[in-house]
């Protein structure tokens, strides 16, 4: 998809940045090359945009650090700022750059300052731990938060300093950082200071810092979480919603260990209240807090997934007659993970399927699709013909869990190649593959979608190829111009689908070794 920027206004090209930003999959090389070619426009404003675009793109867009690394000696600090931030997504691929990263990590202003210091954590380079542990306890708590979350992002490094990051949970503008990097750290780090996450981290004021410490809690053994079950079990019932909520979550991220209070977290499933003590945190009228983090009886549903309760199952189901669409989302997420208990409920799961709310509807195929509740899944093509996209997707890939389902909706499913949305066409192209002999009548029309454009779409007909034995390889030929395509993803899937091929012909294929430009092996085939 082709990005235009030439001849447009500021205000125009900022609109599309923060487009590329938000939906850079959609655009893929695209947007990448149309944000490089605004590093060089004469406005700062659009160069740190243009950067901040490229640093959502990850290593993906590492091929470009060059020319972001240009734009640490720039006049402006938001630019400097915003090009630290794009090397360091870049990750060791712009290590290249770490010398100057660690020069401007102590003589720039504090925000670029503490930019460097976490590009420097993800690029990987160690040498500059020490020196990242020092700003631990920094005056500036902007430097110090910044420290602490490299720190969570250098592995061994970081865990032998977990003591100084775990210090710094004393200091409310330091905690989140504190307890974020711990949880980053895993859960060996974690455990020796599950006291302070729950007395601190739990109930702070802040929602952002309480979901951080309740996803601290995950991986901890059942004997570290022993002497704080109960504080955590005593704040589900708080005065304050939020603390609540987290307290429900964090019992959910215990997993197995919180079983034995299942009980108490149905009890939340009655508590209908919500906290609006950061209504402020809003874009649009939309929040930005998760639901989970508002609503006790949302985080109550999901934590109940989470530690696997299927004794609570019909509790969940109810809640998919809730008025408000979040609660029956996070119910459908309940159950998703209940197993056996949760078939028993798929009439009510499958009611979902006709929610007003689009979300739902994905959802209720989603848990349609994770259970494989076969009962049900003949519901499915049904929603081939709603008016979401999303929703098509998710039933499609519902279906494609249960593959003998699947091949009784051969023409309803190859009606969606035609839809004008890709990425429906990718998923009816992956269900095609998955039908077995049914699947093998689409070879040739499955394989002329080598040659779309989107490349989602692409690797899904490389994928579905891979799958048809004799009639996918006669399209051998095809699949093998993928491994040339200079893009990574395409290149691995067609990689894959030639070697599924040629194992599925007992290795009667020929096999050619190729390097990909991703550096990984790929190989092709061709017949004897």
């Amino acid at each position: 998809m082709a990005v235009q920027m030439r001849g447009k206004s500021k205000g125009q090209i900022l609109r599309d940045l923060q487009i590329i930003e938000d939906t850079g999959e959609v655009h893929g090389q695209d947007g990448i090359e149309a944000a490089v070619a605004l590093l060089a426009h004469s406005d700062p404003e659009v160069v740190a945009a243009a950067l901040l675009s490229l640093s959502g793109r990850g290593e993906e867009a590492a091929w470009c650090a060059g020319p972001c690394a240009r734009h640490l000696s720039s006049a402006s600090a938001s630019v400097r700022g915003a090009a630290a931030l794009a090397l360091g997504s870049f990750g060791g691929a712009a290590a290249e750059f770490a010398s100057q990263l660690a020069k401007m990590m102590d003589g720039d202003k504090e925000d670029v300052r503490a930019k460097c210091v976490v590009a420097l954590a993800q690029m990987g380079v160690e040498s500059e731990a020490g020196r990242i542990a020092d700003l631990v306890n920094d005056t500036s708590p902007v430097i110090s938060a910044a420290a602490c979350q490299a720190l969570g992002l250098m592995g061994e490094e970081g865990e032998r300093r977990s003591g100084l990051i775990a210090a710094k949970m004393d200091d409310p503008q330091t905690r989140h950082a504190a307890i974020a990097a711990l949880g980053q750290l895993g859960s060996s780090s974690c455990e020796p200071y599950v006291a302070g996450i729950a007395s601190k981290g739990l109930t702070d004021s802040d929602s952002i810092t309480r979901q951080a410490a309740a996803a601290a809690f995950s991986g901890v053994s059942a004997a570290a979480l022993g002497p704080v079950m109960a504080q955590v079990v005593d704040l589900l019932g708080s005065d304050h919603v939020g603390v609540r909520c987290t307290a429900a979550l964090a019992l959910g991220y215990m997993g197995e260990s919180a079983l034995p209070h299942a009980a108490k977290l149905v009890e939340l499933l009655s508590d209908t209240s919500e906290d609006m003590s950061e209504m402020h945190v809003q874009v649009g009228g939309v929040y930005r807090v998760f639901v989970t983090a508002r609503r006790p009886k949302c985080a109550a549903l999901v934590a109940l997934g989470m530690i696997g309760a299927q004794g609570e199952a019909r509790s969940c189901a109810k809640a998919l007659e809730d008025d408000l669409y979040e609660v029956r989302l996070c119910a459908l997420e309940a159950l998703s993970s209940l197993g056996d208990a949760a078939r028993a409920q798929s009439t009510e799961i499958a009611a979902c399927l006709e929610d007003p709310t689009y979300f739902v509807r994905v959802k209720a195929c989603q848990c349609i699709g994770a259970l494989r509740a076969e009962d049900v899944m003949t519901s499915l093509p049904e929603l081939f013909e709603d008016k979401a996209p999303s929703v098509k997707i998710a039933a499609l890939q519902a279906l494609m869990e249960s593959p003998r389902i699947a091949e009784s909706f051969p023409s309803e499913v190859f009606k969606c190649i035609s839809d004008p949305v890709p990425l429906v066409k990718a998923a009816a192209v992956s269900v095609l593959g998955c039908m077995g002999d049914t699947g093998k009548c689409y070879a040739s029309i499955i394989a002329s979608m080598l040659n779309e454009q989107d490349v989602r779409l692409r690797c899904a007909a490389c994928d579905a190829l891979g799958k048809l034995g004799d009639h996918g390889a006669a399209f051998a030929d095809e699949i093998e111009l993928c491994l040339h395509s200079g893009v990574p993803e395409l290149e691995e899937a067609a990689s894959l689908a030639l070697e599924r091929l040629n194992s599925a012909s007992g290795g009667g294929m020929m096999i050619e070794n190729f390097e990909g430009e991703g550096g990984h092996a790929i190989t092709s085939l061709e017949g004897e």
